[in-house]
Formats: C-alpha cells, structure tokens, sequence
C-alpha cells in the first residue's frame, strides 16, 4: 500500500500542530512546513514516539523561491494532502493600519497559498485522491471591527477555494472557517476570559484546536459528507449571535 503524505503549513504550533498530529495518527507522513524549527521538532519527536512519520520542512513562504527550495527537498512523488494553514494577523482600525502590515497580510493568507498549490500541483495530481484544505476563517464571511486586512485575505482564499472547485473536478478543495479557537495565541488575548465573549458563543466555549483537527481529518476520509469547493463554519454557532 502506497503510503499517503500530507503537507501542513505552520504546522509546528496552534491548529496545524493538531493537525499534523491527527493526520499522522491517521497513518499520514506528515510534512511540517514551519519557521520556528525547535517547535516543529518537538512536535515531530511527540509524532514519533507514538508511531507516526514525517519531516520538517522550513522555508518562507512569503518567498517563492525558498518555497520551492522547501518543494524540492519532498523526497515523495505525490501529495494527497496539502493544508494551507499558516496565516498573520494584523488587527488595526482601519485608517491606522500601513500598508506593509495590508501587504503582509495579503501574502502570507492569499498569495503564498496560490503559490503554495502551484508548487505542489503536479505532485497532487499524482495522487489517487488528492485534497486541499484552506484553513480560512469567519472573519472572511463577517470580518470584525479592526479585522479589515485579515478579513479580505480569508474572503479571497474562501471564494479562491470555490472557484477551483468548479473547474478542477480531480482535487477536492474546502475552505474551512473557524470561529473563536483555544490557542496559545487566543490565551493571551484580553477577552479570552471575558465572560462577555463567551456568551457570544451559543456552544458556551471556544473550539479547541484538536477539534478543528478532528474535524478536517473527517472530510478528509468522507468525500460525500461536503461538496467540493464548500466553506464550512465551524464557529459553534457564534455567527448566528453577532451583527459585527
């Protein structure tokens, strides 16, 4: 049996961590695409001791050319599974954001997931059945206040991700749109332990990160269950409570 490979960028913390995690308990050889290599190393040290496979990768992904260094060094023909992941935020009213934060933004949550696809699309194609997964957010169907760079970036991959859908029938491709999730980065927020912010949240928490995990691993394995080219909310409701 061929063994099925998956690609998972910054992967090395928060719900790519998970995601690696859950995809190589799912007998996957999970490559770590990260910056912060110590990260990425103990998770992969964890991924192994528990049987799993896989590799880090580290390059730039804001960089083509270090992106397709990264590329090259995949020692397998094909890829089953590419997850675009990584992605920045840089939350700013919006006549006091700059330009380079709108640029970064743009590049890291947009533009380096076409390039990303480009990279690996012949190798996608090699595979039997082939699926990318854009990790977007719901900040890309009712962006927050201050959200406007962020929000722009995550609507362009969701429809980026539909579009493709409609003329590549030989890949299946979701967009994949959290609400408020348990992170590192959430725990240092201010609201995070706000009570306010959670009874926003009609499921009465934010998501944990292995949730969004368990989750992508189960459109993965259940092609039927979401038509390709779908952006499924996973928000715990949160939408259905909010006019901003």
């Amino acid at each position: 049996m061929d063994k099925k490979i998956a690609l998972i960028t910054g992967g090395s913390g928060g719900i790519g961590a998970k995601i690696c995690s859950k995809l190589a308990e799912n007998k996957y050889y999970v490559y770590i695409n990260c910056r912060n290599e110590d990260k990425a190393k103990k998770l992969l040290d964890e991924i192994i001791a528990l049987g799993g496979e896989g590799e880090v990768l580290v390059f730039d992904l804001n960089s083509k050319e270090s992106l397709i260094e990264g590329i090259n060094k995949i020692k397998f023909s094909k890829i089953d599974i590419l997850v675009n992941n990584a992605g920045v935020l840089r939350d700013n009213i919006i006549y006091n954001m700059k330009m380079e934060d709108y640029d970064l933004v743009f590049k890291t949550n947009f533009i380096a997931c076409l390039d990303m696809y480009d990279a690996v699309l012949s190798r996608l194609e090699k595979s039997e059945a082939p699926v990318v997964i854009n990790m977007c957010s719901i900040s890309g169907v009712r962006p927050r206040t201050g959200q406007l760079a962020y929000g722009v970036s995550k609507a362009m991959l969701i429809e980026w991700t539909k579009s493709m859908a409609k003329c590549n029938e030989n890949i299946r491709y979701y967009a994949v749109s959290p609400g408020p999730v348990e992170t590192e980065l959430i725990k240092t927020s201010k609201w995070y332990n706000d009570k306010k912010s959670i009874k926003r949240i009609p499921l009465g928490r934010y998501a944990k990160p292995e949730e969004i995990a368990d989750f992508i691993s189960y459109i993965i394995d259940n092609p039927k269950i979401f038509k390709s080219g779908s952006n499924i909310i996973l928000d715990g409701g949160f939408l259905q409570t909010t006019k901003e």
